[in-house]
């Protein structure tokens, strides 16, 4: 009886070390671009909104032409107690951006 219930506790945490790779994988798959990528407009965005991000604070941007301010989203979350929030917020608001002026490019997070 006792060994059954060991297995099964090894089996559940073999099974969840074995999906840890799959977890990692999933957050990388948020895509970063540096501001130097940036349209210049977004630039400006950015370094306006850099001194307010504080420590958990991010910005994510999405963009179809460099030189169309209509094609181009920019979104920040700031006032946020963790970074994981922040960039799930940062992204959330871009994406309706992106959604609204029917920006094909993905958001990303800018770093």
């Amino acid at each position: 009886m006792c060994t059954k219930i060991l297995f099964k506790l090894f089996s559940v945490g073999l099974a969840c070390l074995l999906h840890l790779p799959f977890l990692a994988h999933a957050e990388e798959e948020r895509k970063h671009i540096a501001p130097e990528l940036l349209p210049k407009s977004l630039q400006l965005s950015w370094q306006v909104n850099k001194p307010s991000l504080g420590k958990f604070g991010q910005c994510a941007a999405a963009f179809d032409s460099r030189t169309e301010d209509a094609k181009m989203a920019f979104a920040c979350s700031i006032y946020v107690k963790l970074t994981a929030v922040a960039e799930r917020k940062a992204i959330q608001h871009c994406d309706e951006q992106r959604v609204a002026r029917q920006i094909k490019a993905p958001c990303q997070l800018v770093r």
